[in-house]
């Protein structure tokens, strides 16, 4: 590395006279550490975006002819710190007409003869393979995958001796975790680690933060603000919360029933298809009734997902539309109509975003205590071993574990998910021998 003004200190000074930024005072202690591997361990809203477009930028100009290169999970959060890069050297007077900017095929660039590139993790590093550089800055490394780190962007740094900057919210017990260990147990003379949680930030609303503390399950909230590392961080419902949704064996009095809803997961190849029903007369929300079975025709799965509805008095359902559920959602319908059933039924396709916002609220309804279930052992093991998985692009996806089956969990999401919009959220109302009896709480 070639270094014309080595100090970090030094460089906080150009950021202050060139672009009138000052870090708040953990910026400036994460800014200052010169470790060969640096790790920070982030929550929301700290500022890492901010101070680490701020450092890549005077590195660039105080060390000449360096290359640094800014790596994400995704495109798009590879393109965040080196957005905040161009910005800067392009709004200052000084710097801007010794700026050269490329953004195809990648992001790059120029000042003084340094360069900064922007590239993503994903196809196991295809993108960042054959390069060498003075920096490597990781974005959310917890979510690249760890043959990525080590058979890719550690040869990176080899031959010129470079530095590993890692900053991200924790995910799981990976290579992050591990290199943060190496860093906090001062295990290794390279390597720095810090935890800043999101409220080390003077310039956060505190009150939002707590509000985030009502919104979000315990873990979520551990993990996203307060930057902290758990045992069970790769499962998706904590298992104190999957306990304390037991409510025993209760028996289910169906004279006087109230509003219901059902989830419907079809099965696939060798899954099941599942039919959850929850009550959402009375707040926690209960799953009064659910079925699984799988090995039978088309026809007959619709049949008896009907039968099954019908019994339990089910109003409305949301029933999973994607693949082979589009054509079985309107075989299901017109099976309900010929039985004489007026359930309203609906369907939802499945994107990434879209399962995992039903599962996210399957998972803040069982954190708060909004939801209850009669023990069910087939549930809660596919509860237990529900989990978070980066996949090779760099998205999350969240699927049973390996040996495990998930369809009672998405047929309880789907019905948590069409429980919001029961038409008394305010209150309850029940059937009591045919007559609607009101009641508010």
């Amino acid at each position: 590395m070639r270094k014309t003004h080595p100090d970090p200190s030094g460089r906080l000074l150009v950021a202050q006279r060139l672009f009138g930024w000052t870090p708040h005072e953990t910026q400036r202690l994460w800014l200052l550490d010169e470790h060969k591997v640096k790790v920070a361990s982030c929550g929301r809203r700290w500022g890492k975006t901010e101070a680490q477009a701020v450092d890549a930028a005077t590195f660039a100009m105080c060390n000449k002819g360096t290359r640094q290169m800014v790596v994400s999970p995704t495109y798009d959060q590879s393109r965040l710190i080196f957005d905040s890069v161009e910005r800067l050297l392009l709004s200052c007077g000084l710097t801007r007409g010794h700026t050269h900017c490329v953004r195809t095929p990648y992001p790059r660039v120029e000042i003084g003869g340094s360069v900064i590139m922007a590239r993503t993790a994903d196809e196991d590093g295809r993108n960042l393979r054959g390069h060498s550089a003075d920096r490597v800055i990781v974005d959310e490394a917890a979510y690249v995958r760890d043959a990525v780190l080590e058979e890719v962007i550690g040869p990176m740094l080899a031959d010129r001796d470079g530095q590993l900057i890692m900053i991200s919210t924790p995910f799981g017990k990976n290579h992050f975790y591990r290199a943060f260990v190496m860093g906090e147990g001062k295990e290794s003379s390279r390597h720095s680690a810090f935890r800043f949680p999101s409220w080390r930030n003077p310039h956060i609303s505190r009150d939002y933060i707590e509000m985030q503390r009502d919104v979000l399950t315990r873990r979520q909230f551990a993990v996203e603000y307060e930057a902290e590392f758990l045992d069970d961080q790769n499962s998706v419902f904590a298992w104190a919360d999957v306990q304390s949704a037991f409510e025993g064996n209760i028996a289910v009095d169906d004279s006087r029933v109230g509003w219901r809803v059902a989830g419907i997961d079809w099965a696939r190849y060798s899954d099941f298809t599942c039919i959850v029903i929850v009550e959402t007369a009375e707040t926690p929300h209960r799953v009064v009734a659910s079925d699984r079975f799988n090995r039978f025709e088309w026809h007959t799965q619709v049949d008896r997902v009907a039968d099954f509805m019908n019994k339990h008095r089910v109003n409305e359902a949301l029933a999973d539309q994607t693949s082979v559920g589009d054509p079985l959602l309107e075989q299901l319908r017109n099976t309900l109509c010929e039985k004489g059933s007026d359930v309203n039924l609906q369907g939802m396709t499945f994107t990434n975003s879209g399962k995992r916002e039903i599962i996210d609220n399957l998972s803040i309804r069982l954190a708060h205590g909004d939801l209850t279930f009669p023990y069910d052992e087939q549930l809660v093991r596919e509860l237990q071993y529900y989990e978070y998985e980066v996949t090779t692009s760099g998205n999350v996806r969240m699927n049973a574990r390996p040996g495990y089956t998930d369809d009672l969990v998405v047929a309880l999401a789907l019905a948590a998910w069409q429980a919001k919009s029961a038409p008394w959220a305010g209150g309850s109302r029940f059937l009591t021998s045919g007559r609607v009896e009101e009641r508010n709480w």
